[in-house]
């Protein structure tokens, strides 16, 4: 995940304790996607400090005034989890990376999973915000997979490398992508049959 996708989970958080929820929702996680950096900050164009309006407080077991739990090192409450809903997006959003052959994922990825696979209203919020799915598809074609604005924390091993080129060719149809030495070992094959041929005729 880039820099901009774990300050993007840092922030939701926030949204989910000021519903007074034990759960982060879809919601939580379309108010804390609109912010002015990364690749996809030209999509919005309303303010991002407000949070959806569905985001509303749940009935039970509330919280005494002026408290919140302590944070973690990465800004995450301890007691707070994903819902369902919001672990199925994050997925997608891995998926939708993988589809572009992409080697990261972006906030691009997280936002074209949130409106593919997001309830309508809050898509439509969105949506009223600029991030409609016609100008996430655009982004992504601009894009073709590239990292854009938005960097890796740390560069990724070998091992990481391997891992996702492995699931990418999952992803596409189960062919694995030629090895390097594998191509040039064909064309060598190739060549040799070729110069056999015009060497000493059929």
């Amino acid at each position: 995940m880039t820099t901009d996708v774990r300050a993007v989970i840092a922030r939701i958080p926030r949204f989910t304790l000021a519903a007074d929820r034990r759960e982060m929702t879809l919601w939580d996680l379309a108010a804390a996607l609109p912010a002015p950096s990364g690749n996809t900050a030209a999509l919005w164009h309303a303010p991002t400090a407000e949070p959806p309006p569905a985001a509303e407080p749940l009935a039970a077991e509330p919280r005494t005034a002026g408290t919140v739990p302590p944070t973690s090192v990465s800004g995450a409450a301890p007691d707070l989890r994903f819902d369902r809903e919001a672990r199925a997006v994050l997925e997608q959003a891995l998926l939708v990376a993988l589809e572009q052959r992409a080697e990261h994922i972006g906030t691009e990825h997280l936002l074209a999973a949130l409106l593919r696979t997001g309830p309508p209203d809050v898509v439509a919020w969105l949506a009223a915000r600029g991030a409609t799915a016609e100008a996430v598809d655009a982004l992504l074609a601009r894009l073709r997979g590239g990292p854009g604005v938005e960097r890796l924390p740390a560069e990724p091993s070998r091992a990481d490398r391997r891992n996702w080129r492995r699931a990418a060719a999952r992803v596409h149809g189960g062919q694995r992508p030629p090895h390097p030495l594998a191509t040039v070992a064909v064309l060598l094959t190739a060549m040799v049959v070729l110069f056999v041929l015009c060497t000493w005729g059929p």
